[in-house]
């Protein structure tokens, strides 16, 4: 159910674009990218049609701020998820797997954009940005799990296929006919098969030196 677009007062430039992107998100939670407008947003935030023209020049500006922010936050729970876990290199991998799922179904919001949508080049370098700092989490988290001699690709693609298994699972839950669960089931069910994953990897790893 939306909600009340009640209006508000007293917005700075700042607060109004970080409303702006909020709202924006809200909306793509509902109706995804086909009925995303800048109209729609601004009043979702309470302000004129023409207000966040003053923030964003078109439409493809706002969903890329909120492209942006879709990978910064999930960025930031990878993180926070992997320090809960402890000291316990495989657990802190793998708790990634469960605050992304986690993310997705409570979200049910805008990876088709984040992955899927056409951004023009001058919109690309801030989703870039924050996907290379998510990409570098990952990456450190899975140097403390890999043997040191590791190279930089074989530690990419390990990231590759934990961070795309973990993926495909939160969007089919979203997507697919799975039976209803618990948020928490389906991230302690993520976080098990990362944790397959990994130890599998170094078992064959051990097994093949």
């Amino acid at each position: 159910m939306s909600r009340p677009t009640t209006p508000k007062r007293g917005y700075h430039h700042g607060d109004l674009r970080a409303e702006l992107i909020r709202e924006g998100l809200a909306l793509l939670a509902e109706t995804g990218v086909a009925g995303f407008s800048v109209a729609k947003v601004a009043a979702r935030a309470g302000v004129s049609s023409a207000a966040p023209y003053r923030h964003f020049p078109d439409r493809d500006s706002l969903l890329a701020a909120c492209a942006a922010g879709i990978v910064s936050e999930i960025a930031d729970l990878l993180v926070e998820a992997a320090e809960r876990a402890g000291p316990d290199p495989v657990d802190r991998l793998a708790a990634t797997a469960g605050a992304y799922t986690r993310y997705v179904v409570d979200h049910r919001t805008g990876l088709d954009l984040v992955y899927s949508y056409d951004f023009a080049e001058p919109h690309r370098p801030a989703i870039q940005e924050q996907s290379r700092r998510l990409t570098a989490a990952l990456m450190n988290l899975a140097s403390d799990v890999l043997p040191p001699n590791t190279s930089w690709a074989e530690t990419a693609d390990f990231v590759y296929v934990h961070l795309s298994t973990t993926h495909g699972y939160a969007t089919l839950l979203v997507k697919g006919s799975r039976p209803p669960r618990g948020v928490e089931d389906h991230a302690a069910r993520a976080v098990a098969a990362a944790r397959d994953h990994i130890t599998g990897h170094l078992l064959r790893l051990r097994e093949g030196s």
